[in-house]
């Protein structure tokens, strides 16, 4: 049942007890303390709770508690101990001297009904909408789109530990399950004894002991999925079952002579069985991370952010644009983004929401003190290249796989004056043709514009957004998996979003009730 804070005076009220202001008025807790109530209401989490039953601890309470939470950098305990203490954090809640506030296992079922809901970006959403409808944000305008690594909260394990560590956690699922399962499992004799934890007491310099504790585990590993199959499963079994599958197979090569770990990365491979939503992850050529992507999407006028999502760590940050668009509440007119969204596939994705797309081609850059592609002019009705130098070649030369190329002769590319800046001595230039040749080269003579070079200068804006966001905690995930992460992200993007809401209006304030205009009405 939904509960509610008492709001009634306490004689022990902080403010009889000094002269002056408790906290800051611009501070966080003092904007909390005049805008709480009209910023996160009751009612906003009505459908989240039965109508009958013991009311529950205040949602409105337990939201603001979370983004002090998050504001402050603090655990789910010392939220408490801030709460039943600080006087800051008391005059932010509205909470007396004698009130000791919350338990701190109430943040836990609160995180849980909103997942279960999955409504993470619930207060989010209710400061982007209360922007919106005071015309702070705006339709069709100008937004700018950037991500960041967020490091997993799981531990990162070798392949050793994920497959024992995945038979472990099947043997737990389907014993907590009861069904034919744990019967097929209980039967099985194994190489192994699964129910020590800790690493596999053997000479781990030894290269031939490692192969053989391998050659076990994937042994007892692929006879637990074999005598599971045709088995009736829970879902928790199923998903157990998988990531065995997954973490059993993802860095092993069979051969003829035996069981080796594979040479490289797999493609998708799971790093934890604790958190198997981590993955590795590239933010750089050579910055290596071990977890997720929060993508945030920022207006370019307000600077507040209207969007978020988590992704995984491996996946392009071009791919996604189209959920991230999706379910944004303020739709832009023009994306602004760096070359990860500049790909053509983003294109297309920023092109069925009727978004023009600001955002540098991948791969337009010639190699230094050469000439690339982009030097050379191509009729594509009269089917014709142009090299620097002004000859001209309508040879085109089919290659496997559907790609075509635009051949200059190596005689004539040898007596060139430009040969040493195009091409080796010896070899003729080809020119090779993407299968959207000609769209390319209309991105790149977009880019070539003043509009184009004027509006990307503005996207250092959202880089200082995400470095807001990375001092509220966000580069570090505090929960386990993509979708807990989500909610920790949703509430420390709605606290910088506060702050800056705060900044935007608070010359704006309506005299005949003391507050901006954004929250009269509310």
């Amino acid at each position: 049942m939904l509960g509610s804070q008492d709001k009634q005076t306490s004689l022990l009220d902080l403010e009889a007890w000094l002269d002056g202001p408790l906290v800051d008025p611009d501070s966080i807790y003092g904007l909390f303390a005049r805008w709480g109530e009209r910023l996160i209401r009751e009612e906003d989490f009505a459908d989240l709770y039965s109508a009958v039953g013991r009311p529950s601890v205040s949602p409105a309470l337990l939201s603001k508690v979370l983004l002090l939470m998050y504001h402050d950098n603090v655990s789910d305990r010392e939220a408490e101990q801030r709460a039943r203490y600080d006087l800051r954090w008391k005059k932010a809640l509205g909470l007396g001297l004698n009130e000791t506030g919350f338990d701190h296992t109430a943040l836990c079922r609160f995180r849980t009904r909103l997942l279960l809901n999955k409504q993470q970006k619930l207060v989010f959403e209710r400061f982007v909408r209360l922007a919106k409808e005071t015309g702070i944000l705006k339709d069709r305008g100008l937004q700018i789109l950037d991500s960041t690594q967020v490091l997993g909260a799981g531990a990162l394990q070798d392949t050793y530990t994920l497959i024992k560590k995945a038979i472990q956690k099947m043997f737990a699922v389907s014993s907590h399950a009861g069904g034919t399962a744990r019967d097929r499992l209980n039967a099985l004799s194994l190489s192994l004894d699964y129910s020590q934890n800790g690493k596999e007491k053997i000479r781990w310099d030894d290269a031939e002991a490692r192969t053989q504790l391998l050659r076990q585990l994937v042994g007892d590993g692929r006879a637990i999925l074999d005598a599971l199959k045709g088995a009736e499963l829970t879902a928790d079994e199923k998903t157990a079952m998988e990531l065995l599958g997954n973490v059993t197979e993802q860095d092993i090569v069979t051969d003829d002579t035996g069981i080796h770990l594979k040479q490289g990365v797999a493609p998708d491979r799971i790093l934890s069985v604790t958190d198997p939503d981590m993955r590795h992850g590239h933010k750089t050529s050579s910055g290596r991370f071990n977890g997720h992507k929060s993508q945030i999407l920022m207006d370019e006028a307000s600077e507040l952010i209207t969007g978020i999502d988590i992704t995984a760590g491996n996946r392009p940050d071009g791919e996604s644009v189209d959920p991230l668009l999706a379910g944004t509440l303020v739709k832009p007119g023009k994306l602004l983004g760096d070359t990860a969204y500049g790909t053509l596939e983003a294109r297309d994705q920023m092109a069925k929401h009727q978004v023009t797309p600001v955002a540098p081609l991948p791969g337009a850059h010639a190699p230094k003190k050469r000439f690339g592609k982009q030097d050379f002019t191509i009729d594509f009705g009269q089917g014709i290249c142009w090299c620097p130098a002004g000859e001209i070649t309508a040879t085109v030369r089919h290659r496997k796989g559907g790609i075509d190329v635009f051949v200059f002769p190596k005689a004539t590319c040898n007596r060139c004056k430009f040969r040493d800046q195009c091409t080796r001595h010896g070899k003729g230039k080809t020119i090779e043709l993407h299968s959207q040749e000609e769209r390319r080269r209309e991105i790149l003579a977009e880019m070539a514009t003043e509009e184009f070079r004027t509006l990307y200068v503005k996207r250092a804006k959202v880089e200082r957004k995400v470095a807001h966001l990375i001092r509220k905690g966000m580069r570090q995930a505090r929960y386990i998996g993509r979708t807990k992460t989500l909610l920790q992200v949703a509430f420390t993007a709605a606290v910088v979003n506060i702050k800056r809401l705060y900044t935007l209006t608070r010359d704006q304030v309506c005299p005949s009730v003391g507050l901006p205009a954004v929250l009269v009405g509310q």
